[in-house]
């Protein structure tokens, strides 16, 4: 009889863990053996801890006794490693999710333009303690309760855009929390939002959707303190967060200084990496690299800004690169140059983006923000599209001076200078 092979990825960050690991497990019987990681799981340690999914409560419990956990669990789904927890289930007979909308992720999102529209002309209810509301769009609000603490309020949920329910609830509650780090601040608490078409998806999925959303409010320490489900024709998951932060330490979307750089601290694709994984038209190499950056948490990038001097900060979700920049250009009363050249991508997305495979998101992008952009004279169309390309859980952006910016790049590797806050026409941007 041939034995299955191994279905699971542990991440530790250091060869040392994993040698360790893998005595301690064969020590107990476990099948276990360190292997070479695939660039697709880890791009910070060389080797990984395969294992099997039945013997995964084993394998905590042994874990446990030696005192560590690993980073980041993945599990095989097909051809693809997909973010997952040792307690988690197996899903591989389930409905592919992203069979079940037209969207996924962020692009999701209604176009910003329409949004304004919509808002336009109701009433707000104002109070001194609201510290920054819908003025400029920022990423969440912030309530003052006292001199020294401050409540930050956001929400995100949006249809999968992953096909396993695990990482799709990950992903969904790593973008929500994305939110209150882009603010400067540290989350506390996290409520469920869901709606789930009971008739045609499995109980399984959502209790694996809502394992995927747990697992990420561990990784922030921060706890779940409720929810709401609704039965509804279209899945969606999301989560309400709550965070603190100190009234005088609030980061916002402006006002950016004129000479300052910008740092991303997430490679660009999402959008079309994902689209073209609906068409099965992607390598399962590239799919799963993209999981696992939208499923990382912005809780390391956040702790760098917080080092440097960051004049404005946002993250970057469904209205891309271009449209959260021209909100910061718009509150800073600034222009933005981008460079094109220097946009950081995910693997596949140029290959994905030059067949054509660009999400609907994009165009909704553009035709947001046509009054502000100016795209110089031979610019690569396809880096166009990237720097539109609706992104879900994207990374920060950080508006720093020079010296900051170098040490922002050494700290986090994967981060790239991609523009420069200019005098100009405000909230104009400028591809080149």
């Amino acid at each position: 009889m041939t034995t299955p092979p191994r279905d699971l990825l542990l991440v530790f960050g250091s060869v040392q863990r994993v040698m360790r690991a893998e005595r301690a497990a064969r020590g107990r019987e476990l099948d276990v053996d360190a292997v070479p990681a695939p660039r697709a799981v880890s791009s910070q340690c060389g080797v990984v801890l395969e294992a099997r999914s039945e013997e995964a409560g084993a394998i905590a419990e042994t874990l446990a006794e030696v005192g560590f956990e690993p980073q980041a669990v993945f599990q095989r789904r097909g051809a693809t490693w997909t973010p997952s927890a040792l307690g988690a289930a197996r899903t591989d007979g389930l409905a592919a999710l992203t069979d079940t909308s037209a969207y996924g992720g962020c692009g999701a999102k209604l176009a910003k333009g329409i949004l304004e529209k919509i808002l336009c002309g109701l009433p707000r209810l104002e109070s001194e303690d609201v510290l920054v509301g819908m003025e400029y769009a920022d990423d969440a609000g912030v309530i003052r309760v006292s001199d020294d603490i401050a409540i930050i309020h956001t929400t995100d949920f949006f249809p999968p855009i992953v096909d396993d329910p695990f990482t799709f609830g990950r992903i969904a509650a790593v973008n929500a929390l994305s939110d209150v780090y882009a603010m400067g601040g540290v989350p506390l608490a996290g409520m469920n939002l869901v709606s789930f078409p009971l008739s045609e998806l499995d109980r399984e999925v959502l209790k694996e959707i809502l394992h995927g959303g747990l697992s990420a409010l561990k990784d922030a320490d921060a706890v779940l303190a409720g929810g709401h489900t609704v039965e509804g024709r279209e899945l969606l998951y999301g989560l309400a967060v709550t965070g603190t932060v100190h009234p005088d330490r609030i980061w916002r979307n402006g006002p950016a200084r004129a000479g300052d750089v910008l740092i991303l601290t997430k490679p660009l694709g999402t959008g079309v990496v994902t689209t073209a994984a609906k068409a099965d038209l992607v390598d399962p190499g590239d799919l799963a690299t993209a999981m696992r950056w939208m499923a990382t948490l912005n809780r390391e990038a956040a702790e760098a800004v917080t080092d440097a001097d960051a004049h404005a900060v946002t993250d970057i979700t469904g209205f891309g690169l271009v449209g959260h920049l021209a909100e910061m250009a718009e509150a800073s009363g600034l222009g933005i140059e981008v460079d094109l050249s220097a946009l950081p991508q995910l693997p596949g997305a140029y290959e994905a983006a030059a067949t054509g495979l660009v999400p609907a998101g994009a165009g909704k992008n553009r035709d947001s923000v046509a009054a502000v952009l100016e795209i110089a004279d031979g610019a690569d169309p396809i880096l166009v599209d990237l720097a539109l390309d609706p992104q879900t859980s994207g990374g920060l952006v950080a508006a720093v001076s020079e010296t900051d910016a170098e040490m922002l790049l050494r700290r986090l590797p994967a981060s790239a200078m991609v523009g420069r806050c200019i005098e100009g026409d405000p909230g104009t941007i400028r591809l080149g």
